[in-house]
């Protein structure tokens, strides 16, 4: 009998006990015998739950939703697959051109140096999202090819004087190509200008740059490379404040131009999961509701079926609703509800093309922020996060927020381009992967006080033949933490247990500066037991990412 099915069990057990003192009740005598036919019913009601297994008990929870509970409770279902295959562009880094040039690129040998490129050739796949977010708006993606001393200088951003681009598109190609990872490029709707930041061309000369661009790209990397274009870059917000119209509209013109010279481009398209208030001159045109325009730039966009969202969660302290892991993760489901309406019942490819710990301290300065975006804290946080968009099959990709980006730095620029926490946590998190993601269900204390309500996230990953399983989790609590894991499809059965982690001291809090976490990515194989009921305990190092890779074989210690 599987945990699930007791479960159902004892619902059903609890209304039956409502209902027997009825039988004693010559006034009820309906209740009485309701009473005595789910008393008689009680074992088939129980056998056929045993048989229908965990998902179907869980057929009306909602996997992303951290139940409360005083211990930590995991609970995965064999008969229920999620995900035949977690894409690879699950891992994927933002670059901005100006932060790379400036933090990793080597300037006098033009070069990547080759720390880097190991250390992200651990993420083959990967997707590599250039030439940045807001700085993609002004880029004269042009003038960045050919000779250096022939690159015309270009504004790309506020406090720096217009510069020669060095890490031009060829050279962001070189780089995706020797790391293993997939292109993404963010298209230019604006214009460019050697001294403005904002400037503002006709659509048609945009397009027809963006043609160009089409053309250079296929050329360099050919018909087998998938080809990603992302429409633009959060062109509602800053100093454009486009209105939805205007959007569709220049996206339009750009689509049309380049599927002329690459007809199998894939046009991704920019939306979002909140309301938007207009700002500045423009907040006459008041409230933009999300549903709204989903609807609007899909119904104006008929051909494409992919868009991006960006996320920004877990801000110190993250007083703010909209912050909070949990929040964002309903908002975001309800968007892809409303795309899928629009596109009339259709699945949308999701991209999630920026994320990471948010930067709302209060008045503090973005460069100020790099202490507490990369560091143990917001490895968890990036972890936590991803564990969901395992687990939401509409999701097709992610990129963390950056291979260097201001106050995101996934290398430190200051201890010889050394990897900060985050890149441990998604190093243990890719290592201890597995192709199948099985829908999970957890139960969580909340030692850690985390405004989200819980410490534990977790999915379970299989082989298709079940051969081995692995478990991802993040622990947000500072001590050390047990937590049950529910397999009831493996009861009894013996298995060889890898644990991957990055983990704080006890007690210590991880967003202490100076903390050094501890890494451990080539653990010794230890031996474990699931019980008879299908339960192995699991010990979750304090403010930790861990991996658990389970081999279903008898394996003694070494």
């Amino acid at each position: 009998m599987t945990i699930c099915a007791l479960k159902h069990g004892a619902v059903v057990y609890f209304l039956t006990a409502l209902f027997v003192p009825a039988m004693r009740t010559p006034v009820k005598p309906l209740l009485g015998s309701f009473s005595v036919l789910l008393l008689l019913l009680l074992p088939l009601l129980i056998a056929e739950n045993a048989v229908a297994g965990c998902s179907a008990a869980n057929a009306r929870l909602d996997s992303l939703e951290i139940r409360a509970a005083s211990r930590t409770i995991i609970e995965a279902c064999s008969d229920d697959v999620v995900r035949e295959k977690l894409p690879a562009t699950l891992f994927g880094f933002n670059v901005h051109h100006h932060h790379f040039e400036n933090d990793i690129w080597d300037k006098q040998t033009s070069t990547v140096p080759t720390s880097v490129i190991s250390d992200l050739r651990e993420f083959p796949g990967a997707l590599y999202r250039y030439p940045g977010g807001l700085a993609a708006n002004n880029y004269a993606w042009q003038y960045t090819i050919g000779p250096v001393a022939k690159r015309k200088p270009q504004k790309s951003v506020k406090w720096a004087e217009p510069a020669s681009v060095l890490f031009g598109v060829d050279e962001y190609l070189s780089f995706v190509e020797s790391v293993g990872g997939q292109p993404w490029f963010v298209l230019n709707l604006a214009g460019w200008d050697a001294t403005e930041l904002f400037p503002e061309l006709s659509s048609d000369a945009v397009a027809a740059n963006n043609a160009d661009l089409a053309k250079h790209v296929l050329a360099q990397l050919g018909k087998t490379t998938p080809r990603y274009y992302q429409l633009g870059n959060e062109l509602y917000l800053a100093d454009y404040q486009w209105p939805t119209e205007k959007y569709v509209a220049r996206a339009s013109a750009t689509i049309e131009a380049m599927s002329a010279v690459d007809p199998d481009a894939r046009f991704v398209a920019f939306l979002r999961e909140f309301d938007w208030t207009y700002k500045g001159p423009e907040k006459a045109r008041g409230v933009s509701r999300f549903e709204d325009f989903i609807k609007d730039v899909l119904t104006g966009l008929p051909t494409v079926n992919d868009f991006s969202m960006h996320f920004y969660y877990d801000a110190p302290n993250a007083q703010k609703m909209y912050q909070r892991i949990p929040w964002r993760l309903q908002q975001f489901k309800r968007a892809i509800e409303v795309a899928r309406d629009v596109r009339k019942g259709e699945t949308p490819n999701v991209w999630i093309t920026e994320h990471a710990r948010g930067i709302d301290f209060g008045g503090i300065k973005a460069r100020d922020a790099r202490p507490f975006t990369s560091n143990l804290a917001a490895a968890v946080s990036t972890a936590d996060f991803l564990i969901a968009l395992a687990q939401i099959p509409e999701v097709q990709g992610a990129s963390w927020h950056g291979l260097n980006a201001l106050p995101w730095q996934l290398f430190d620029p200051e201890n010889n381009l050394q990897p900060n926490p985050v890149y441990w946590a998604l190093r243990v998190l890719k290592a201890s992967e597995a192709p199948q993601v099985l829908a999970t269900y957890t139960r969580s204390s909340n030692l850690s006080s985390y405004h989200g309500g819980y410490d534990t996230r977790a999915v379970v990953l299989s082989d298709p033949d079940s051969s081995n399983i692995s478990v991802w989790v993040v622990n947000r609590a500072t001590t050390h933490m047990q937590v049950e894991l529910n397999l009831a499809d493996w009861a009894g059965k013996q298995v060889g247990i890898k644990h991957r982690y990055i983990s704080g001291p006890e007690g210590e809090d991880p967003d202490k500066p100076g903390l050094t976490p501890t890494v451990e990515l080539e653990p010794k194989t230890q031996a474990g037991q699931f019980s008879a009921d299908g339960v192995l305990i699991l010990d979750l190092p304090p403010s930790s990412v861990s991996g658990f890779e389970l081999i279903f074989q008898a394996v003694s210690s070494n």
